[in-house]
């Protein structure tokens, strides 16, 4: 494709470099109307001369195959990028639950978030794993914490001692 595209431009340079020595060395008068018709066919005829031999099927072809690769590429990327930001929904909501705990003394937890993807097109926090030595109360503030402020609902958040895991 590229090839045939290189091919023309160098036939239309052609025929317009041999334009503009004919008519440059012509005489003014009849005989340089006439050359300049002949001049002008013969652009025009090296400007429209690929269509002449322009194979619309390998182009159809051609043109098929990089909007499949253009789509494969864009879906690589599309797809890079929902687990680049599933990824980030993931670890801003555990630096969340971890300043929360701190705030409420809580030093020692481990905690793990998991996304989940809505049918209305976005990943949000759906689970929760915690690990941590705290008491009971300080746990239930924690979890109304996370239950009220990132709306993971308290039966998807998994408790277990720092010891055990």
């Amino acid at each position: 494709m590229t090839e045939a595209i290189r091919t023309w431009v160098i036939g239309l340079a052609g025929a317009a470099l041999i334009t503009a020595v004919a008519m440059t060395v012509t005489p003014d008068g009849k005989t340089k109307k006439i050359v300049s018709l002949i001049c002008g066919l013969m652009t025009i005829l090296a400007l429209i001369r690929p269509l002449k031999g322009f194979d619309y099927v390998s182009f159809a072809k051609n043109l098929a195959s990089y909007k499949q690769e253009a789509s494969a590429f864009s879906a690589d990327v599309s797809d890079a990028d929902e687990k680049l930001t599933r990824r980030i929904i993931e670890e801003k909501c555990c630096a969340y639950i971890l300043d929360k705990a701190e705030s409420l003394g809580i030093t020692d937890l481990d905690v793990t978030i998991t996304a989940a993807w809505d049918d209305d097109g976005y990943w949000y926090p759906a689970r929760a794993e915690l690990s941590t030595n705290a008491g009971q109360a300080l746990r239930a503030s924690l979890e109304s914490r996370i239950e009220s402020d990132l709306g993971i609902p308290r039966e998807k958040l998994v408790w277990s001692n720092r010891n055990e895991k």
